[in-house]
């Protein structure tokens, strides 16, 4: 399941957001641990689908959310803050941008500066530690946290490494490997949106757009499934296999792999049903 992390300064409509996605109404006051939830992506694919196939169960794909106590713009984030976003795939930096006193480029470039300034420390203490023969990461791994401390220096975010680079430097714990997406929350003031960081705006919350957003973000695509009278989504990174597709649905699906049966969602709308779809020759 992908998982989500919101991130804001207190006031930017957080976790209003995060109630919306997920239904939770439940308050939590730990400052240090996340409010966890769960959304459902409604995908209308999945609904014409259904529709076409006369399905009697469907089961959408499913997004897990961790919404991060703010803090206010002037006072900052304390230093365990950033302690449980090391399993997260996504930062989403949630923006003002609905108060009258609002100024969506200065907190998204402040949000963004947080996790920089994070990256930028854990990094030269590393470095200070294995100039100091404390340290046991590798020359290799020197040289691409020594490149990475260039980029931050520059305010670029570690996920513009190569993925080799990233691989390298994968057990360390830093934040700006991860992807990261603005959302700009409401339309009052003009936005120009941030170089090498994509960006969402909303007027309202708009669940479609926003999980469409995040997949493009993460490069990740659906591919669906029919199962007898049921319906499901599935989503994959854009570059799996029909093997590795298998996998998401059971392993020992992907272990015992042999072929697959597809048909475009396009195709199989037009021609209406799959059955049709066999008799045609349009299954690949």
């Amino acid at each position: 399941m992908v998982k989500i992390a919101l991130f804001g300064y207190s006031g930017s409509g957080k976790t209003t957001l995060f109630r919306y996605l997920t239904g939770k109404t439940e308050e939590l006051y730990d400052p240090f641990k996340p409010w966890i939830g769960v959304g459902i992506y409604k995908d209308s694919n999945i609904d014409r689908i259904t529709e076409i196939h006369k399905a009697r169960k469907v089961v959408y794909p499913e997004f897990e959310f961790f919404d991060f106590k703010g803090f206010p713009l002037t006072q900052g984030f304390p230093d365990n803050y950033f302690a449980h976003f090391f399993d997260i795939d996504i930062i989403v930096c949630v923006i003002n941008n609905f108060s009258e006193d609002a100024s969506p480029e200065e907190e998204a470039s402040s949000l963004l500066m947080e996790l920089i300034l994070y990256d930028t420390e854990k990094i030269q203490s590393i470095l200070k530690k294995r100039d100091d023969g404390a340290s046991a990461i590798s020359q290799q791994q020197a040289d691409v946290l020594k490149k990475g401390l260039k980029m931050l220096e520059e305010e670029h975010l570690l996920n513009e490494l190569s993925d080799g680079d990233k691989k390298l430097i994968y057990g360390i714990q830093l934040l700006t490997t991860r992807h990261v997406l603005l959302y700009i929350n409401g339309d009052n003031k003009s936005f120009n949106p941030f170089t090498g960081v994509p960006s969402l705006i909303q007027k309202e919350p708009d669940s479609t757009a926003f999980y469409r957003s995040i997949m493009k973000a993460l490069g990740l695509i659906t591919f669906y499934t029919l199962k007898g009278d049921i319906v499901q989504g599935w989503v994959i990174p854009a570059n799996f296999t029909a093997r590795e597709a298998a996998g998401r649905i059971h392993k020992d699906i992907e272990k015992g792999f042999i072929k697959a049966a597809v048909l475009s969602l396009r195709d199989f709308i037009e021609i209406g049903s799959w059955q049709a779809a066999k008799n045609t020759g349009a299954l690949k």
